[in-house]
């Protein structure tokens, strides 16, 4: 008999936490070899973790493995790989959430929509405009045509591309690491590419979209050179992490009118400050780190970490 337990609360966020149904249908997905303990409470959770061989949390603390003696494995929904700031102890595995992708895809998607069909500009820029037509118009163009320049092309961004081709977009898929095939639905014209090539496709970019992991070699990847070599028309969009983009650049640049427009669901600073420049800023929309937020969020999950026990043989 194994032991999960799970501690996966998020308050004030329905879709980041795990309701007892959702706990219930794990429980039966894994079978009567495996007992779910789920924890609405951090204490519940310390005082599960003595007898669990596995935990599913959203926050793991150095000193918790001391508590137990059994564990052999941690695993979170969140994607990034910086969410947990521990030193694994030999024979722990640790296990990220891999679903993001469609539900991020259909939050990219929507803020491509949103600024080449004037839908933002119209309900925020101009809301106190009776009848801003004029004003719509010079901003209205078709998705369908464009190239998106998609930055880290890996689950999430190849989603994001999934989603985006039926539009007629042409994909230019840029991967930190190369060597990845190209997806399925590509078509011609349509590319992979690494890193070294970048600043020779931004000029050729109308929407950037980033969807890169925090690391050092992340800091700044959007940085004021390459966001000058994009054209005037173009927009960014960013659904990774917030070290990615140099911030008081881009402020600059859509300022100045050198950008189209942005959409920022990550920044450098969460939650972001009242007084962020960021929030007067023409032409730049902001999420609250929202783009994967869905009811169905924790059924997802739930579906992975089963699927991933049998694949890896755990299961009894």
């Amino acid at each position: 008999m194994k032991t999960l337990a799970i501690f996966l609360e998020h308050p004030g966020l329905s879709s980041l936490t795990m309701s007892p149904a959702q706990a219930a249908a794990l429980a039966a997905r894994l079978g009567g070899g495996v007992r779910v303990r789920h924890c609405l409470s951090e204490r519940e959770f310390l005082e599960a973790l003595p007898a669990a061989d596995w935990a599913s949390t959203w926050t793991f603390r150095q000193e918790w493995f001391a508590l137990a003696p059994r564990l052999r494995l941690v695993s979170t929904p969140a994607a990034g790989k910086d969410y947990f700031s521990v030193e694994w102890p030999e024979g722990v595995l640790h296990w990220n959430g891999g679903f993001h992708g469609e539900l991020m895809g259909e939050t990219a998607v929507a803020m491509l929509l949103g600024m080449c069909r004037g839908l933002l500009a119209a309900v925020t820029t101009f809301r106190e405009d009776p009848w801003p037509r004029s004003q719509v118009d010079a901003r209205m163009r078709p998705l369908r045509g464009s190239t998106v320049a998609i930055c880290g092309f890996g689950k999430i961004g190849r989603w994001a591309g999934r989603l985006l081709k039926p539009f007629g977009t042409r994909l230019l898929g840029v991967s930190l690491h190369g060597g990845h095939p190209a997806p399925d639905y590509f078509t011609p014209g349509d590319r992979c590419c690494t890193v070294e090539e970048l600043d020779g496709l931004l000029p050729q970019a109308d929407h950037l979209l980033l969807v890169l992991p925090r690391s050092p070699a992340t800091d700044h990847f959007l940085d004021r050179r390459r966001l000058a070599l994009l054209p005037p028309h173009a927009t960014v969009t960013n659904l990774g992490r917030g070290n990615a983009i140099d911030e008081e650049a881009l402020v600059q640049a859509l300022s100045a009118g050198r950008l189209a427009g942005a959409c920022l669901d990550v920044c450098a600073q969460e939650p972001l400050s009242r007084e962020s420049p960021l929030r007067q800023c023409p032409n730049l929309w902001l999420t609250p780190h929202s783009s994967a937020f869905s009811p169905t969020y924790m059924d997802a999950y739930a579906r992975e970490l089963e699927g991933r026990l049998r694949q890896e043989g755990l299961l009894p």
